[in-house]
Parts: C-alpha cells; structure tokens; sequence
C-alpha cells in the first residue's frame, strides 16, 4: 500500500527514480518500497549486488556502479526524473579515510551536476545528524549551523557536501532536498541493530554513565516515509528535514536489545571511558572513541520533526515498541537471536 496520499497519491507511480546505495540498508528498503508500493520504475547502484537479493526480488534494476566512476554515473542518471542519494562512506567507526571526501563530497558535487545536464526534476540528498555542529541546546532545529570542520571526518565531510550541493543546485536550477537522519535501526540494519546485538551478546559495554544521556533513533520506515515526501512535495523544494523519532534514555533503549538477547547491556562509567579517550590519544589504539562523541552520549538533546510535520504533513506510522518488535521478529528470523 502506497504511503504516498491525497493530492500527492500515485506521484511516483511509473516515474523512473535512480536510488544509490541500493545495496545498503537504508538504499535497499527504499529501493524495495519505491518498487512495490509506490509503483515507481526503479534503478539502483550499488558495488555488491550479492548481498541485495531482496531489492532485485522487488524488480529493482540494480546496476553496478562506484560514485567515482564518473562515465558510468553520467550514464545510470540519464533519463531518471527523481535521484535519491542515499550511498555514502560511513567508515569504520566514523573515522578518518580520504575515501569520505572523495565519495561523500566530490561524488556528491558529480552528481549535482549530472542530476541538473540530464534534466532531473529533483535530488533527495541523504545526509545526517552528524553534520550538525556540536550541540549547544537541548533541540537542534534544521536552522541550526552546520560545522565543516569538526573532527569526526563523517560529519564534517557530509557538512562540506551539503554545502556544495546546495551551491550547485542553485546555480545549476536543480531541486535540492535535503534529508538528516538520526541514528536509524531495523531489520538489516547494520549500526544499530547487528552491531549492537553483537557487543551485547559478548558482554562488551554499551552503556556509557548511568544511561541517561538521550539516544535519538527512527525506525527505517518512518525513514523512507519522510524520504518519499521529500521527493514528490512541492514545499520540501530548497529545504532541510531531520528525521527522528522521539528520543529515548541510552537504558532505555539498549535494554530493548538487551531483552532480546536475554542479556543486561553493559555499562562503562564515564571516568574509565574517559581514561580510554586518553589512552587512545596517546598511543593511537583506534578505538571508537573519542571526547567530542563521549562528550554526546552524556547529553540529553532531541532532534524534532517539526518542520516535516508542518510543511509535508509528515507522520510517525512506527512508534518505537512497533519498531523494536519488527526488529526482534527478523532478528530471530535470521537466527541472529534464539
């Protein structure tokens, strides 16, 4: 069933849309549902088709193609109407690789650019709450600045290509709308749902401080539900929407992991951890860790979806429990869990 309603039912339906990162958690689902429900004929990039068998299933046409391949990109984006730009490098843990810039800025700006000489009518950009800049009050609304500079290389590079492409979207006439995620989880998610259950079946901490510090996740649904708005509304035309659902206590939300797997999350108090930060400075362990995210997981900030419920008409189909227990299902279902 179409999430796509009103003035706005059947907008997708037969319009060529190019996902990339169709191989990806967040890519594939969107990929899967552009096909499936809103009718959409949909091409998808990726670099490991194997691992996508559920989007081909859908009828998506999956193409291989790297970002940095210009000649193949110019090609897959000839004829598309509508471009979600979901791939990315997230890199392992966050941290740096020059591969971010070149993917998540310069491939970014390539794409600008072929998404407006192909006559694309519009770009969704896939960035994230991390390109925001250190938290200063408790909401962080869209306008709030961008930090280019910061030291996590994965927010900073996706600050730079959202200032680049929003540059060249305007010089170029292309519409440009920008999506910021919070921490997404769900079935097929790696970060927070594979991951997680793996720490917490090893007993490795995940818990920092007394957990109270505030977890800011979105069901991947009520992910692509925004996504599908912001492609075929006219007022997300120009503009920026984060995409959370409400926030929970970092407890709250590991115990739900926890229950799974029949085990108590871990904790780490702040002051071993912050003997990690420095033993990681020194001797350069590579941890994931560091003091601008220690300095996060102690804060208690939301990121409202304020402006997509007033402009777009945006609603959370999938409250947090819902989630939880999709997750759990497929958990199980691929024997992640007993």
């Amino acid at each position: 069933m179409s999430y796509l309603n009103g003035a706005l039912k059947g907008a997708l339906q037969n319009k060529n849309v190019l996902v990339t990162g169709a191989t990806g958690f967040v890519g594939g689902r969107l990929a899967q549902r552009l096909a499936t429900e809103e009718g959409a004929i949909v091409t998808g990039t990726g670099r490991n088709l194997d691992k996508a068998a559920f989007v081909k299933e859908a009828g998506v046409n999956l193409v291989h193609a790297d970002l940095s391949d210009y000649e193949k990109m110019e090609t897959v984006v000839n004829n598309q109407e509508i471009i979600f730009h979901v791939a990315a490098w997230l890199g392992r843990h966050g941290l740096g690789d020059e591969r971010a810039y070149k993917l998540n800025v310069t491939a970014t700006e390539s794409l600008v650019k072929q998404a407006a000489a192909a006559g694309v009518r519009r770009l969704v950009l896939v960035s994230s709450i991390a390109a925001y800049e250190f938290p200063k009050t408790q909401r962080i609304y869209e306008d709030t600045p961008l930090d280019p500079e910061q030291m996590i290389i994965y927010g900073r590079t996706k600050a730079i290509g959202e200032y680049r492409a929003t540059a060249l979207a305007n010089e170029l006439g292309l519409e440009l709308t920008i999506v910021r995620p919070a921490l997404v989880y769900g079935p097929r998610a790696d970060s927070w749902t594979i991951n997680i259950v793996k720490l917490i079946k090893k007993g490795v901490p995940v818990v920092f401080g007394n957990g109270s510090g505030t977890i800011y996740p979105v069901y991947v649904d009520n992910l692509v539900d925004g996504m599908l708005l912001t492609a075929v509304h006219p007022a997300a035309v120009g503009e920026a929407f984060n995409f959370s659902d409400p926030v929970l206590s970092m407890r709250e939300f590991f115990d739900y992991y926890g229950n799974m797997c029949g085990r108590k999350p871990r904790r780490l108090p702040f002051w071993v951890a912050n003997i990690m930060v420095t033993l990681n400075k020194w001797f350069n362990l590579k941890l994931p860790i560091d003091p601008d995210r220690l300095k996060r997981l102690a804060l208690k900030i939301e990121y409202p979806t304020t402006k997509a419920e007033e402009l777009l008409a945006y609603k959370m189909r999938v409250p947090v429990p819902q989630g939880m227990q999709q997750t759990e299902c497929w958990l199980r279902e691929v024997g992640m869990i007993e």
